[in-house]
This record gives structure tokens, C-alpha cells and sequence, in this order.
């Protein structure tokens, strides 16, 4: 049987993941530093606590893997945490590859992000030539999305089999700890946000983006980078779908686009009461106003049948989820 080793099993991917692999008849282990555990309860997995910005944590957990899924990540678009994004997303890609070369691993995928690329303008398709950030005054999410990718690279230079992902905004159920993007859609879900500026996002489903992921051991070409899209949806028709789903009418129209920056300073003082990364940032605003409408996802729809399902499947199903857990109110 084989065996996949997930590096942050508890995430939105990791989980989603993890769930697909039993299903094809992997043998799963998962490395996590969270104590946070609910993505992995009543599944058969093997759970090894480690962190991978700490190289030696991580050589034992790649004894007797076969495949690595790198989903590991920290999604912020707070400037004040950037030496921990920069840490996590680049130093830890480094020290996986570097294990997971040394460890004669068969093959590795990394999950990039669209935002690793510089996708502008944004009217225009999005494709897998477009160059990555090297702005070192990018958002330092997209930068270091760009900057752990040429790390793989550099790797599959020198011996490690690696193909690498690039999900446009995930969306779906799973996500235990609730992210960023979650976040932002179950705020609407529950009508905190009833009026939205006319903004919008190509949204995967995370259970296809698991199987397209799963198909890339097999099918994806080393050191070749795959798209992964959906279907795009501004928020406001998003969330009207989402009111579809829920029977009720949680869109009351739409706002000016910079309205949207009077609630930076609101997050940044909440943050700072809570201890966490702000939601509402600058980076926020611009990442929620330039989605790319045009994510085609040829290569990894021809090499990879990556085959997503229609986005009201995802939304009833998000619903559900979430209502069930009860941060949906109904």
C-alpha cells in the first residue's frame, strides 16, 4: 500500500485531502504542529506532530513515504506577520524538499497558490507561462508563494520528482479551523456582509482540487506547474446562491469599492485586542479586486482530469457543513 505523507493535514487541503487518499486506497500519515485535531477525527490516519520550519523534526516522519502532498502553509495578508509567512512558506518548502530528496522520495506535489503569479492584467486568461512575483514589495503572501515555487524548482534541478498546483481561491467543506476565505463566506452566509462591492474570485472545489492533486503523482510532468480552477462568481453572486442554498435572501445590493478600505483600521484594532492577523487589510482589498475571471486550466484539465463539479454543488454542500457545526445560523 502506498503511503502519502500530508504536511499540514488540519488545513482546508490537508483535510479534504487526507479524505480523498483513504478513498483511493492510500495509507496516510499527516504532520501537524496544531493541537487543533477535529480535520482528522474518525479517520484511519497515521497523525506525527512536526513543524517544518524545523528540519529535524521531519526525517523520521519521511521514513517508508512514497508520495508527499506539501499543503502546509500560512495564509495572511497581514504585513506585520511577514517574516513568518516568509518562514513558514519558503524556509519550510526548502526543508521538505530537502528531506524528501534525501529521503528518496517518488514523487512530491506542492501546493502553490494562483496568487504566486503576477496575473495581470486581469481581463485577460491566466496561464501556467505567466512570470511569478519578484517584487520584493508584493504582498509578502504572493511573494513567498512565488518564492517557495522556485525553490521546488531549483530542486527538481537536482534530482527531486515534484509537480506543483496552483489552486485559485478554495471553497468548500472540511475547513475545520476556518481560514481566510472561509471566513469571508460564511460572514455572508450568516448576513453580516449584506451589501458587497462588485468584486469576485474563480473558486475551486477542495474536494476536485484533492483528486486533480492526487492524479499529479501519476500523470503530472516534473517541475511542471498546474493551474487549478473552477468557476468565477462576484461575491454578490455567490452570495446569492449561497441565500438560494439557505432559503433566504442574505444580499441586499452592493457598495462602492472603497468603502471597503473604511473597515482596515475596525480590523486592525480587533486584531490587535485578539492577538491574531487583521482579516481586512490593504492586501485584502487588493487580492479581492483583482480575481482573475479567466482561469481556463487546460494543462491540468488534459494531463490531470482535473474535472470541477458545478459551483451551486459546492455551495449546497458548504451550507451544509457548516450549518451542521453551527456557524451557519439557519
Amino acid at each position: 500500500m502506498t503511503l502519502a505523507l500530508i504536511t499540514g493535514g488540519s488545513g482546508h487541503a490537508g483535510a479534504a485531502l487526507q479524505r480523498e487518499l483513504l478513498n483511493q486506497g492510500y495509507k496516510v500519515r499527516c504532520i501537524d504542529f496544531d493541537k487543533d485535531h477535529r480535520a482528522y477525527e474518525g479517520l484511519e490516519v497515521d497523525l506525527i506532530e512536526g513543524d517544518v520550519t524545523k528540519k529535524d523534526t521531519l526525517w523520521k516522519i519521511f521514513e517508508g513515504v512514497d508520495v508527499v502532498f506539501h499543503t502546509a502553509a500560512f495564509i495572511c495578508l497581514d504585513r506585520r506577520y511577514k517574516d513568518l509567512i516568509r518562514n513558514v512558506n519558503v524556509v519550510g518548502t526548502e526543508n521538505v524538499c530537502d528531506v524528501a530528496l534525501q529521503s528518496g522520495i517518488k514523487k512530491m506535489i506542492h501546493f502553490s497558490s494562483v496568487d504566486a503569479f503576477n496575473r495581470f492584467p486581469i481581463d485577460q486568461p491566466l496561464l501556467e507561462d505567466k512570470d511569478l512575483v519578484k517584487d520584493k514589495n508584493a504582498i509578502p503572501y504572493d511573494l513567498s508563494k512565488a518564492d517557495a515555487q522556485r525553490v521546488v524548482l531549483e530542486y527538481c534541478n537536482n534530482g527531486l520528482e515534484a509537480s506543483i498546483i496552483h489552486p485559485v481561491n478554495i471553497f468548500g467543506p472540511y475547513d475545520y479551523k476556518v481560514g481566510l476565505g472561509t471566513e469571508g463566506l460564511l460572514d455572508l452566509a450568516n448576513g453580516k456582509t449584506p451589501r458587497l462591492p462588485n468584486w469576485g474570485y474563480n473558486y475551486v472545489d477542495v474536494r476536485d482540487l484533492s483528486k486533480t492533486a492526487i492524479s499529479a503523482i501519476e500523470k503530472g510532468r516534473n517541475g511542471q506547474n498546474y493551474l487549478v480552477a473552477g468557476e468565477y462568481r462576484s461575491f454578490i453572486e455567490l452570495g446569492q446562491m449561497i441565500g438560494e442554498a439557505l432559503g433566504k435572501d442574505i444580499v441586499k445590493g452592493s457598495i462602492p469599492g472603497f468603502l471597503a478600505y473604511l473597515l482596515v483600521p475596525f480590523s486592525y484594532i480587533n486584531s490587535v485586542r485578539n492577538g491574531k492577523p487583521s482579516t481586512r487589510t490593504l492586501d485584502t482589498i487588493h487580492t479581492g479586486k483583482t480575481g482573475n475571471k479567466f482561469v481556463p486550466s487546460t494543462l491540468a484539465r488534459e494531463e490531470l482530469n482535473h474535472s470541477p463539479r458545478p459551483i451551486m454543488e459546492t455551495v449546497i454542500d458548504f451550507v451544509k457543513f457548516y450549518s451542521d457545526r453551527g456557524l451557519i445560523k439557519i
